[in-house]
């Protein structure tokens, strides 16, 4: 067996194998089947998807895809891989992410499994996988990520940092901490400290500058069509719009806590632009330090941002960030725009 990386001082209760039955998907799927999605929701994604309407459709009407990240904190690729194969579980590379894996088979009994509770693998949707891959924290750089529970892409920062430097994860919500303390426990990092903060504020609370920044800002999730749709709620435009104000105050106080040069992605799950290119035109405009830079070498499909949605006329810049449909890699959909502050 390859190198696997231990930590003594941690004690882990080790779940059983034994294959549980679990004859969720077909439950799901028909869920899924009797999920109408709204009339001005089906017409806001003709908008935006004109031509390629139809394969959008036919893509969020499938069952979700399986993803899993191999942990390098604890377990090198190899030996990962090969665990995966003998626990049953097919793996297909991630062009995106190295460590990044569609997995089928017996995908379902992973969370039941040694390797799982010891902190092995990471259950990642592959579209979640995408910004974290795009900021690229060095191991030299202090990385603030904004709203960090659950823990997924902290981890997954801590993962490409190869657990040194610092990461400070913040998040507003005690309970979401919790879960995010056990997993970046489990995860094996130990180089991320934790604070509970509004993070609109933060930036007059903080005497920090950090050199990536990541703004994984609270949504309505409507990227997660295909994953979730079951349990997605629709939201009305003042919805929306009250999610957007969040968003812009979450935007503005991460720039600021941004050094010059430094680099920041904004994200989210959402496809609505009034999340996404309204939110980071709010900060061109207000923001002469501010610039969009387009992302390179990325190895997924995805679509530039839009530069005009209803009577909102938005930078030019704005097609240099990053749209990613359901259809174009098989995930869910995210929103991913690269922003420099200039010096």
């Amino acid at each position: 067996m390859g190198s696997v990386k231990t930590e003594p001082h941690l004690s882990y209760s080790l779940l059983m194998t034994t294959p549980i039955p679990f004859p969720l998907e077909e439950a799901y799927m028909e869920i899924k089947r009797q999920t109408t999605f709204p009339k001005s929701f089906q017409e806001r994604f003709h908008r935006l998807l004109d031509d390629e309407y139809p394969q959008f459709l036919n893509s969020i009407s499938k069952p979700p895809t399986h993803f899993v990240r191999v942990n390098t904190l604890k377990i090198d690729l190899k030996t990962g891989t090969e665990r995966l194969k003998h626990l049953g579980i097919d793996t297909s590379p991630l062009p995106w992410f190295t460590s990044g894996f569609q997995i089928s088979g017996a995908h379902d009994q992973l969370p039941f499994t040694r390797e799982y509770s010891l902190g092995w693998y990471y259950i990642q949707e592959g579209g979640s996988m995408l910004p974290p891959v795009i900021l690229n924290p060095q191991p030299s750089h202090i990385v603030l990520d904004l709203c960090a529970a659950p823990g997924s892409k902290t981890t997954q920062l801590a993962q490409i940092m190869e657990n040194k430097g610092a990461i400070v994860a913040n998040d507003r919500s005690f309970r979401r901490l919790t879960s995010f303390g056990h997993n970046i426990q489990v995860c094996g990092v130990i180089n991320t400290i934790t604070l509970c903060q509004d993070g609109r504020h933060l930036s007059t609370r903080l005497p920090l500058s950090f050199d990536r920044i990541l703004v994984d800002a609270p949504c309505t999730a409507s990227g997660h069509l295909r994953s979730k749709a079951p349990q997605l709620e629709f939201p009305d435009q003042q919805r929306i719009l009250g999610i957007q104000t969040v968003q812009k105050g979450l935007l503005t106080s991460a720039f600021r806590l941004l050094k010059p040069g430094g680099i920041l992605v904004y994200s989210t799950c959402s496809l609505h632009p009034e999340e996404n290119e309204t939110v980071v035109n709010h900060l061109l405009n207000n923001s002469s330090e501010a610039g969009i830079e387009r992302p390179q070498n990325t190895q997924f499909t995805s679509h530039p941002g839009i530069t005009q949605w209803n009577d909102a006329q938005y930078h030019e810049d704005m097609t240099k960030c990053l749209r990613v449909y359901p259809h174009d890699n098989d995930t869910d959909g995210f929103f991913i725009a690269l922003i420099r502050k200039n010096s």
